[in-house]
This record gives C-alpha cells, sequence and structure tokens, in this order.
C-alpha cells in the first residue's frame, strides 16, 4: 500500500495516535513510579524496553500513515515547525531575562569575579548553568545533573534540564530515543511544579512539553493553570513568543476534525454480510 494509500485510513492513523498517547503516558509513569522508588531497576529496565520498543513501531506507522498529506498538513506542521524555531531564537533573550534575575538576587556586595563573595544557593547556580543550554548543551546537562545530586528537588535546575531535554527530543532523529526524551523531559517539569509551585517558568514550561509530547488537551490545562497562578512577565513572554494558545487551539481543532472524519467514515460504512 502506497504511502498515500495509508496516509488516508483515518481510522487507522487516530488508532495508532491512541495507542502513540498511551505509550508516552505509561513511560511517563514509569520514570515517575521509579524516581518514587514504587518500582525495581530490573521492573523498571524491563517495562521500559517493552514500551520504547512497542513505540518506535506505532511511530514508525504513524509516519507512513501521515506521509502522503504532506502537502494537506502544511499549515499545521509549519506552524508548529515556526513555534519551535521561535523558542530556539529566543533563547538567548531568554536566558538573559534568567541571568539578570540571577544577578539582581545577589546581595550588595557580592561579586561573581572577585571581591565580597558568599556561599551561592543551588538556585543560583541553576540560574548560572542556563545560559550553556544555548553554548554547551552536554555542558549544561551536567551542570543540572550535578546542582540536583545535590538537591534533588531544585525546581531551577529541574525546570531548565527539562527545557534542554523537550528541545533535544525535537531535534533527534530517533524516535525511540525522542519519546524518551520528551517522557523524561514531563517528569522533571512535573516535579519542578511540585517542588516550587510560584516559580513561573516551570508552570510555562510544563504547558509547553505537554504540547511538543502531542498532549494537547493537558497543554490547554495547564496553560490555563499558568495563567492563574500570577505568571512572571519573562516567563509569560516566552508562551507569547511561541504563540502557544493559538498552536494548542490549532492542534485541538486539527485532532477533532481527525476523530470527526473518523466517525463519520464509520458510521457510513455499510457491514459486508
Amino acid at each position: 500500500m502506497s504511502p498515500r494509500e495509508l496516509k488516508l485510513d483515518p481510522d487507522r492513523l487516530v488508532a495508532l495516535e491512541e495507542q502513540r498517547d498511551f505509550l508516552l503516558r505509561s513511560i511517563e509513569d514509569l520514570d515517575a513510579e521509579r524516581e518514587a522508588g514504587d518500582l525495581s531497576d530490573e521492573d523498571y529496565e524491563a517495562l521500559r524496553d517493552d514500551y520504547t520498543a512497542r513505540a518506535a513501531a506505532v511511530l514508525r506507522s504513524i509516519d507512513e500513515q501521515r506521509a502522503g498529506m504532506k502537502e494537506a498538513a502544511r499549515p499545521r506542521s509549519l506552524g508548529r515547525t515556526l513555534a519551535i524555531a521561535a523558542v530556539v531564537c529566543g533563547f538567548a533573550l531568554i536566558a538573559g531575562f534568567v541571568a539578570a534575575g540571577a544577578m539582581g538576587a545577589r546581595k550588595a556586595g557580592e561579586s561573581a569575579s572577585g571581591g565580597v563573595s558568599v556561599r551561592q544557593t543551588p538556585s543560583q547556580r541553576a540560574n548560572e548553568c542556563i545560559p550553556k543550554i544555548q553554548s554547551d548543551p552536554p555542558g549544561a546537562l551536567q551542570c543540572f545533573e550535578d546542582i540536583l545530586k545535590e538537591d534533588d528537588s531544585n525546581p531551577v535546575a529541574l525546570t531548565w534540564e527539562a527545557w534542554l531535554l523537550s528541545l533535544t527530543s525535537q531535534q533527534t532523529k530517533d524516535p525511540v530515543e525522542a519519546l524518551r526524551l520528551g517522557s523524561l523531559a514531563a517528569v522533571r517539569v512535573n516535579t519542578a511544579v511540585e517542588s516550587d509551585p510560584n516559580y513561573s517558568y516551570a508552570r510555562a514550561f510544563r504547558a509547553i512539553i505537554a504540547y511538543r509530547n502531542g498532549r494537547f488537551e493537558e497543554a490547554k490545562d495547564y496553560l490555563a493553570d499558568f495563567r492563574g497562578n500570577n505568571p512572571s512577565a519573562e516567563a509569560q513572554q516566552v508562551i507569547e513568543q511561541m504563540g502557544l494558545d493559538e498552536a494548542i487551539a490549532e492542534a485541538i481543532r486539527t485532532q477533532s476534525e481527525m476523530e470527526s472524519t473518523t466517525t463519520t467514515a464509520t458510521t457510513t460504512t455499510v457491514p459486508s454480510n
């Protein structure tokens, strides 16, 4: 069957996307259970290997289904691509806001390069890791990990490590690795929100990551939650730069149209005797 014929089967595509969502949730739950100590390393590895192998097969099938309608899907795909590009291009500005905030948080008499000095908190050190995301991603990841070894619930390190993992998941060509990184990003940012509900970047990134992971209704709820918790102007600007409201609305509308098409196709099919 050709890619176009595969793509024109809406029932099959919806079923595959439901399987994908289930596997994403399952992998996310595995990571959360392991971090909570409710799952042994052996069970975690076995279940993760099974889920990731199944997810890889599902993702390949979804790609085949979508290949034949590249032109028709271009507006949505282009919108998502531009949204991601806007976030990447705007990162220097975002990092600048955070770095400025960290600088402003220093007490009088402190110095980054000499003079009177005091011991930095883990959050202050995590803020200094953030610019590395753009210039040295592996170094940034190690920087955040070092802080989390000392303070495993540090909201700044958790939030920005989640951001880095999510960006990386968008760029990797390996579908299994993309799935793993996206799921881990979701776990990290959820933990950050629980650790510090007032850290606006954590709530903002939770909505963005849910959107990137294809969990559009959750992204919509997270975005409403973000706005309902007096977000900082800098975090709000990230949302606006992405056009996240419009992107989520478009994704939900497209998903609804596909489901409607599937329902219509199902109800108009006459079973053979």
